[in-house]
């Protein structure tokens, strides 16, 4: 019996033992946990520096130095207080200025658990344009940094997204398979917090994932407060609120009030919140640069909280004290399927216009990580260790994925630093990899001049536009081969492109768009583009291809395409076999038909350009909101179709593309290489006009004519799961719409998608950066793709939105690629199509050219042969012990989405590289830095689950009897078993030995981490 009751009572409390550091709670009554905490934005108002330094405090006073410093101090003087610190990238840079006596007060704060390191990424990423291999390795960057410096028992437990601006199912999954047991945020919809404080619903079990279930699942709390202190009871430096005055002599003596007050407020949380534990977070941004008068208040309001004669038990906790205390209430807790997108603070105030803020700076961030992925592929198979320029380029992007970086939601100043970083970084990475490059086909002694022509994207490159004999190489970081176009900027003159072997292959010029040409900042002699198809290039693997510039007319005349003006009365065609494409004078789309072995389909499907006059407002009230770079407000719900004004059609054997001009300030091409399936729009827009007085937002529209969708389509949660989206409707809870356009946009991080339901088939847009999307009728997509806006919308930046570069409004070029599902084919459906698709666009082959003529290497790929459809390497990197790799495999189809790729599918890792052979690997969960086999995160009891309480007790005392908690028969022979082991110092690396399987076999969705032992093979030559 004596045993029975040490159960019961064991399993209600031991999560909240589980960490000695954390406080007693009142059985009885209320305790309210005390987070101190400060939110320190990687940027925003002021720049990365400024903000560490304390500088321009014109702007804002914040200097997160002083923070850490004070904090450090303060802990030291009660041994009782804490303190939650996020932000890696502030945390790294503190550290490696401190001295050794400090760091090792440091590391004992932590270990006392007095300063609990809380969510762990390098910064606090967004989750609507965040893709989700950025979000991985941020999070894995500053995880593993904190592992590493203070051992296993820092290991944060708690994701803390308290400022970004909703969540989103793919960000939630992430985090789950992080390990993590739960997950705060302090940003939800107006309407849905109101109706979750009504029904005791702000904390819930969070099920992102039909393909990955539970292992999914994640306890996730909406804080009451926004992040703030309660109304009255902020007591920083910064703030006016009332201390606590007890010195009773005082005219002003106010402990009674105060105490009063507080209790006041902690009954007010506890009606709407379903357990009597609850969590008040004390802090906010850029706080306690003085902390002693947070403390010094704090101290004093437990002190007389506690000595009244009330139920409240005032205490300082931590986010994981907090979590594990609610897992110790055992009660039932609601579930929520869908996200929280998107997000309004008010009637006018949808935050949906930050889905496309800075489109040329969430297209480069996009880039970038692309590129990051290639690097360290390239580094880990040639054999190299860790790098600065690499450690420097995933710092860089880890900014960047910070939720007023990638949002597009700083200063200009700031995001022009933001820029500066990516940009530095990525040309010392570059400058890293020439050599690793040009060795990957074996040695090579070229000399000469290499670029990796950063200006492509205005179609310009110094190098090829002045040699007249170069090389390009092509690397696919995709572990399948795969056909690519190549685009280089060129001349007016004739080429020839050669293979390793000297055959010729086939190449066209065709003419830089007028619209690319007319950039004011543009100085380029090139005025063609050499397009040519990269066929077969092999898993991660390189081709590389000669261009020499010919001499003779007769070249010159068959590489150069076909022109053809559209009018009125004459259409375009363009075709390669497969699919054809129409447009007419109209501008844009016209008609796509495609060719299968049962007949041709034609489909009406068609493209626009159009604009939303963005809403001017002072902000006064709610009805007066102005758009801005959070908001998207449109003035009115019609969006301005812009008229196509010139039309030309461009053929040859490469590719088939309409250059269409929308007067003067935005135009498309619409292309179709040989051999794809995707028809390509290329946008670009830009400098939006003002001279109105108007802020424009652009949209591009599709539409498949006779498609029923029945208000209803699809998008990624940060380029992974599905998402179904309804036209005007919430799934859980009603509300009177008010802004009819923006209600009902949504985060497009890689994929817009339609499924008919009159047999119309599907059709999807998959798009190359984070773009705001919808459906607003049956059949029809639209996508944001650029903004500009005079007004600034009041929530904190302070400018209007209106980029402008080189003295003009900023100009954005991207591209959509369309797919419908009649491409399908028996060996590849729609899903395979898109899936594949998407991956290509993301990981675009990295090109690096090179001047001269030297010998040609053959075509070679580091895999010993590609990996099954489903499967995308997501990692491969050199980690942080020699002869040890991080890899990380990904299942990248859902499951039910397709007929033969959502199966589980296995994959031999002993000889998956040609220079290396994986002698064992250690399993960890997502962001590598605690072995899988070690992760127990907590189990809730959810809605419909109260069945299985039995079951779940009689599960408990069978683990009892074969825990290592058997041989103790009291709490305080438990707590003082745990207590001795859960706060080890010992390393991650220490814990598990290599196993020996080497076959892996993913489900649908799944991702699988390794650390990989390797050992070069007898023909690789690392560096």
């Amino acid at each position: 019996m004596f045993l029975r009751l040490v159960l019961l009572f064991s399993f209600s409390v031991l999560a909240a033992l589980a960490n000695p550091a954390c406080p007693k709670v009142n059985p009885d009554g209320i305790t309210v946990h005390f987070v101190c905490h400060t939110h320190d934005d990687v940027g925003w108002l002021k720049t990365v520096d400024q903000y560490f330094y304390g500088a321009n405090n014109s702007i804002q006073r914040a200097g997160v130095q002083y923070i850490l410093d004070s904090v450090v101090d303060e802990l030291n003087k009660d041994p009782s207080r804490k303190f939650s610190y996020v932000e890696m990238a502030f945390f790294h840079r503190w550290w490696m200025q401190q001295s050794d006596e400090v760091r090792q007060n440091v590391i004992d704060l932590v270990k006392s658990g007095q300063l609990e390191l809380v969510n762990g990424g390098w910064s606090m990423n967004d989750e609507a344009a965040a893709h989700y291999t950025a979000i991985v390795d941020q999070m894995t960057l500053g995880l593993v940094f904190i592992n590493q410096t203070f051992g296993l028992g820092s290991r944060p437990r708690v994701a803390w997204q308290i400022d970004p601006f909703g969540h989103s199912n793919g960000h939630a999954s992430l985090v789950a398979q992080m390990g993590f047991d739960g997950l705060f945020f302090g940003r939800l919809d107006y309407h849905d917090k109101d109706k979750r404080l009504h029904d005791k619903n702000m904390e819930l079990v969070w099920q992102p994932s039909r393909s990955l279930g539970e292992a999914a699942w994640l306890f996730t709390g909406a804080l009451p407060n926004g992040y703030g202190p309660p109304s009255g009871f902020c007591f920083d430096d910064t703030c006016s609120d009332a201390p606590v005055m007890d010195d009773p002599s005082l005219e002003e003596y106010n402990v009674n009030q105060r105490v009063a007050d507080f209790l006041k407020a902690s009954h007010s949380q506890a009606a709407t919140y379903r357990t009597n534990q609850l969590i008040m977070t004390m802090g906010s941004d850029f706080q306690y640069q003085n902390a002693r008068t947070w403390y010094k208040n704090l101290d004093k309001l437990i002190k007389y909280v506690n000595a009244g004669p009330n139920n409240v038990t005032v205490v300082y906790s931590t986010p994981s004290c907090y979590v594990d205390a609610l897992h110790a209430a055992q009660v039932t807790w609601g579930t929520k399927q869908d996200d929280f997108f998107p997000y309004a603070s008010d009637d006018h105030a949808y935050w949906t216009g930050y889905f496309t803020s800075r489109p040329t700076f969430k297209g480069l961030i996009r880039q970038a990580n692309g590129f990051h992925q290639a690097q360290k592929q390239i580094l880990a198979l040639r054999g190299s260790s860790r790098t600065a320029a690499l450690e420097s380029m995933a710092q860089a992007l880890g900014v960047a994925q910070h939720h007023d970086a990638v949002t597009g939601t700083a200063k200009q100043h700031v995001t022009d630093d933001y820029y500066k970083r990516l940009d530095e970084a990525r040309q010392n990475s570059e400058d890293e990899l020439v050599p690793l490059i040009r060795s990957l086909g074996g040695p090579s002694e070229a000399a000469g001049a290499v670029s990796f022509c950063p200006q492509r994207n205005i179609s310009s490159c110094k190098l090829t536009e002045e040699s007249t004999s170069f090389q390009v190489v092509v690397y696919n970081s995709i572990a399948r081969p795969i056909d690519t176009p190549v685009r280089i900027p060129v001349p007016n003159f004739p080429y020839q492109v050669t293979d390793y072997q000297g055959n010729s292959i086939t190449s066209q010029l065709v003419p830089i768009p007028d619209a690319i040409l007319a950039i004011p900042y543009r100085s380029s002699s090139a005025t063609q583009e050499l397009v040519f198809m990269a066929e077969a290039v092999p898993a991660m693997g390189s081709s590389t291809y000669q261009i020499t510039r010919a001499a003779a007319h007769a070249a010159h005349q068959a590489q150069r395409s076909l022109r053809k003006r559209i009018t009125p009365e004459r259409s375009g065609l363009v075709t390669n076999g497969r699919v054809f494409v129409r447009v007419d004078a109209s501008g844009g789309l016209s008609d796509v038909l495609y060719v299968s072995e049962s007949g041709v389909k034609e489909l009406k499907i068609s493209d626009e350009k159009l604009f939303y006059y963005g809403m001017s407002g002072n902000n006064s009230e709610s009805s007066k909101r102005a758009s801005g770079a959070y908001i998207f407000r449109p003035n009115g719900s019609e969006a301005f179709p812009l008229k196509a004004t010139n039309i030309v059609q461009y053929d040859g054997e490469v590719v088939g593309e309409f250059h269409i001009e929308y007067g003067s300030w935005a135009s498309e091409v619409i292309r179709l290489y040989r051999g794809l399936v995707q028809v390509e729009s290329e946008w670009l827009v830009g400098p939006i006009p003002i001279d109105d007085n108007w802020g424009k937002e652009v949209i591009t529209r599709y539409t498949v004519e006779s498609m029923t969708t029945s208000d209803t389509f699809y998008t990624d949660a940060n380029g992974r799961e599905m998402q179904k989206r309804t036209k005007d409707h919430r799934d859980t809870w009603e509300q009177n719409i008010t802004e009819p356009v923006s209600w009902n946009y949504y985060p497009v991080t890689a994929r817009i998608l339609l499924e008919s339901s009159n047999d119309m088939g599907s059709f999807v847009v998959l798009n190359d950066r984070a773009q705001g999307g919808s459906s607003l009728s049956d059949g029809q997509v639209e996508l944001m793709v650029h903004r500009r806006l005079l007004d600034d919308d009041a929530f904190g930046v302070g400018e209007a939105l209106n980029e402008t570069a080189f003295g003009v409004g900023l100009i954005a070029r991207g591209t959509h690629w369309l797919l419908h599902s009649d491409a399908a084919t028996a060996d590849c459906d729609f899903a395979c199509l898109h899936r594949r698709l998407g991956e290509e666009l993301f990981m675009r082959p990295l090109l690096m050219f090179q001047d001269g003529s030297d010998s040609v290497p053959a075509p070679v790929s580091h895999l010993s042969s590609p990996l099954p459809e489903q499967v995308h390497l997501m990692t491969l990197e050199p980690w942080y012990s020699s002869g040890e790799f991080l890899l990380r495999l990904e299942h990248m189809f859902e499951v039910d989405e397709s007929a033969s790729f959502s199966v589980p599918v296995t994959v031999d890792l002993e000889n998956l590289f040609v220079n290396f052979t994986i002698k064992g690997v250690q399993e960890t969960v997502l962001s590598a830095n605690q072995w899988s086999a070690d992760s127990n995160r907590l189990q809730w009891l959810v809605t419909g689950q109260e069945s299985v309480r039995q079951q779940m007790r009689r599960d408990q005392e069978a683990w009892y009897e074969n825990s290592i908690f058997a041989p103790y028969k009291t709490m305080d022979q438990i707590v003082s078993h745990y207590h001795g082991t859960r706060f080890s110092h010992k390393t991650f690396e220490e814990v598990e030995a290599p196993r020996a399987d080497l076959s892996v076999t993913l489900q649908p969705m799944q991702i699988r981490t390794f650390i990989a032992t390797v050992e070069p093979t007898a023909q690789s030559e690392p560096e």
